[in-house]
């Protein structure tokens, strides 16, 4: 006895099924995809943190798309950061705001409330601090790339970072201390903090390099 003909309007209807999932699955890859820079800097390289950070994000199912460990010197350091007025201003900004955070005194230790003069304070000795060591340079990939590496990242300040975050597991630095010992907060791990930085830092670090996609079991469990 043969297989009967699927009917036409059951035939049309699972053609505009998968139609539906190819149209779903291209606005998710479209839309959803991002990527992040990811910095590891030169007091996580030394304290043999590498290896957890990259854990970390690839536990959340993140996908590692591009690496290099390089010692930058001071221009290149520089040109990462916009370095604009406006920049530096907020800078400062965060600076006032983590003080008062903390419950510290900001005139005791700087002798200055000036957000312009706070963020060059930070911005100079932002550059010493990445000078340290090597540094590992990464491009990572997935759905809400951007937000889900700065909450696995947490808080740029350890000290106010929340629990389970690699800045809470793994520092106890805060904006007081570090200023006490006349250097910046050392947040170990940098992640861009929009689209559109990320987008601005991979081609500044990478410049028009061609990605190479693969699979990872998790893209069959989520991404399709």
């Amino acid at each position: 006895m043969g297989t009967k003909p699927l009917k036409k309007s059951r035939k049309t209807s699972i053609i505009n099924c998968y139609y539906n999932i190819y149209n779903v699955y291209n606005f998710y890859n479209d839309y959803m995809i991002e990527r992040t820079l990811i910095i590891i800097k030169p007091d996580a390289a030394k304290r043999g943190l590498v290896g957890k950070i990259i854990e970390t994000f690839e536990n959340v199912g993140l996908k590692l798309m591009a690496g290099k460990m390089l010692r930058p010197n001071k221009e290149v350091i520089k040109n990462h950061y916009p370095g604009t007025p406006e920049w530096i201003k907020e800078m400062g900004k965060k600076t006032l705001a983590s003080f008062k955070q903390s419950g510290e005194n900001v005139m005791k230790t700087f002798k200055t409330e000036d957000p312009e003069k706070l963020g060059q304070f930070i911005y100079e000795r932002l550059i010493k601090y990445w000078m340290e060591g090597p540094i590992i340079v990464m491009v990572w990939q997935g759905p809400n790339a951007v937000t889900v590496a700065r909450k696995l990242r947490g808080h740029t300040i350890p000290v106010l970072a929340d629990p389970g975050t690699l800045h809470a597991s793994f520092s106890f630095d805060s904006s007081p201390l570090s200023a006490s010992l006349d250097r910046v907060v050392k947040t170990f791990v940098h992640v861009s903090g929009s689209t559109d930085e990320a987008k601005r830092e991979i081609d500044y670090w990478f410049g028009k390099l061609d990605f190479k996609s693969y699979e990872r079991e998790v893209d069959s469990q989520y991404l399709i």
